[in-house]
């Protein structure tokens, strides 16, 4: 009995023995199988390059199958560029509306280095049989993947456009203003006006580009806001006083400096200046081009009138000038002429130039001040406005005063396009002067103090002569340079002369007497 049962014991154990070699040996079967799949998976992943991207491969609906990662991203981009090519109507509302391509917006492609990452791993990262699966239908040309990506604009780079293409059809808010009317300061009142809302529109805008309306309506609604005017009555209330006020004459011609005086007063007009801040005149009338008012005028420059853009400006500043000393507000920088001017007494102007020369004043009291200009039957007056705080009784006065006067005999000769022997004066030429202004402050009639406000350098300048040069002869034209080149009155008259009798000598067998000739010396 006892050796049955232990032989019945070593055949269950035998039996069990078989089981778990049968067991694993299956399992090892399977991870073998396993493991072969995975390679085989793996090498036929291995295969493609893992820095090109599978055929039936799309970024954005641009097929980038065979491509790197550069060769795709300059395909989507030149995509992305023929797409924004396209024009949009940006509509206000009825009839106002304008034109613009999306590509003037900045219109930029955003996730694109996210979308050519998942290209370039689609059928190689991930799930070995997904992958498979995938390599094994691009093979048979029958994959077919897109990553998508946005084209999108953003407020920072629509925001200019959307002010140049629809600035001027908006409703811009009035400013309140100061006028005299009968002898009192009136406040007209502000009236709102509107602006862009940069934001709701620039989602329109990305709204339109996300759809692709493309042919179907390429109408982009453009919403706006309330603006407010920058100087709103209340603003005014309590400055109604006329601190200072001043007027020069510039004539009612129609010629380009008067244009300009017209133009930089309006530029200047209804500006308000809080307690505290400096401003430039330069900077209120500037720039001085054509499309803001401008045009070519006289001034001066290198000691001689020339013409430039915006020419006269300068008595505007100086109009200015004087107002504001009579207001008694700081002059923080101011500059004389370089040679005198005929609409104010010396050391009374200021010059504007070229940003080397500006006039620049601060607001030194507890309350804002406004400026007003007025043009009227050729004068231009500019009254300052503020709440008076000097005591009555009180005046100021400002009085010129010349130290020393320099005359210049030179004379100067300059070259013109007109025909050899034309010869007048371009410009009398300046007295030179040295002057200072004095601030003299009265009380109930009687003088309490008296200061130097400034001190003025104007220089002197000689007749300057234009002499022509123009001939058909290149050698005479040379010879009358020459000429001109050493200022030398005598040597100009005698080239004149051998120039003129040269071209009116008759040939010897005409029969006739020669003019002669003869110098053109002197005022035409």
């Amino acid at each position: 009995m006892a050796e049955d049962r232990k032989r019945k014991k070593q055949g269950k154990r035998e039996q069990n023995r078989k089981t778990v070699l049968l067991i694993a040996g299956l399992v090892f079967c399977a991870l073998l199988v396993i493991i072969g799949i995975n390679v085989m998976f793996h090498m036929t992943i291995s295969k493609y390059d893992p820095d090109i991207i599978i055929s039936g491969v799309s970024i954005g609906g641009t097929d980038v199958s065979g491509m790197n990662a550069a060769q795709a991203e300059a395909a989507v981009k030149k995509s992305a560029e023929e797409y924004a090519s396209q024009r949009i109507v940006l509509k206000l509302d009825g009839a106002r509306s304008a034109e613009a391509a999306l590509t003037e917006f900045g219109m930029s492609v955003a996730d694109l280095d996210s979308a050519i990452r998942d290209a370039l791993d689609y059928g190689k990262e991930g799930n070995p049989i997904t992958c498979y699966k995938i390599l094994k239908s691009a093979e048979k040309n029958e994959n077919k993947k897109e990553f998508s990506i946005r084209y999108e604009v953003t407020a920072e780079s629509a925001g200019a456009v959307l002010e140049e293409k629809l600035g001027a059809l908006l409703i811009r808010p009035t400013d309140a203003k100061l006028t005299q009317r009968g002898g009192e300061t009136l406040i007209e009142e502000d009236v709102p006006g509107e602006k862009i809302d940069v934001k709701k529109t620039v989602a329109n805008i990305n709204s339109f580009i996300a759809e692709d309306q493309g042919e179907k309506d390429n109408t982009v609604s453009v919403k706006t806001e309330e603006a407010e005017a920058d100087i709103k009555a209340e603003d005014l209330e309590g400055i109604k006083d006329v601190l200072g006020t001043f007027t020069t004459y510039y004539g009612e011609s129609d010629d380009g400096r008067t244009m300009n005086v017209e133009s930089g007063a309006n530029h200047i007009d209804g500006t308000l200046v809080r307690p505290g801040e400096e401003v430039s005149a330069d900077d209120l009338m500037a720039p001085y081009t054509e499309e803001n008012g401008y045009a070519m005028a006289a001034s001066y420059e290198n000691n001689e009138v020339v013409e430039s853009m915006g020419g006269g400006i300068c008595q505007v500043s100086t109009t200015l000038y004087n107002a504001l000393l009579m207001a008694e507000l700081e002059i923080t920088e101011r500059y004389e002429h370089s040679m005198l001017v005929s609409y104010v007494e010396p050391s009374m102007d200021a010059a504007i130039a070229d940003d080397v020369k500006d006039l620049k004043f601060r607001n030194n009291m507890e309350t804002p001040v406004y400026i007003e200009a007025v043009l009227s039957e050729g004068n231009i007056t500019f009254n300052i406005y503020g709440k008076e705080v000097r005591p009555e009784g009180r005046t100021v006065e400002y009085i010129s005063e010349s130290l020393e006067t320099v005359e210049s005999d030179e004379t100067r000769y300059v070259a013109t396009e007109d025909p050899i022997g034309t010869m007048y004066t371009r410009d009398n030429g300046h007295t030179g002067l040295k002057a200072q202004l004095w601030k003299v402050v009265c009380e109930d009639g009687a003088e309490v103090s008296r200061e130097a406000v400034n001190y003025s350098t104007y220089l002197a300048s000689g007749k300057t002569v234009a002499v022509g040069t123009f001939s058909e002869s290149e050698e005479a034209s040379a010879k009358i340079n020459a000429a001109i080149e050493t200022q030398d009155e005598a040597q100009i008259n005698a080239v004149i002369a051998e120039v003129s009798a040269g071209e009116t000598q008759e040939p010897e067998d005409s029969g006739e007497e020669s003019s002669g000739g003869g110098s053109a010396g002197g005022e035409n």
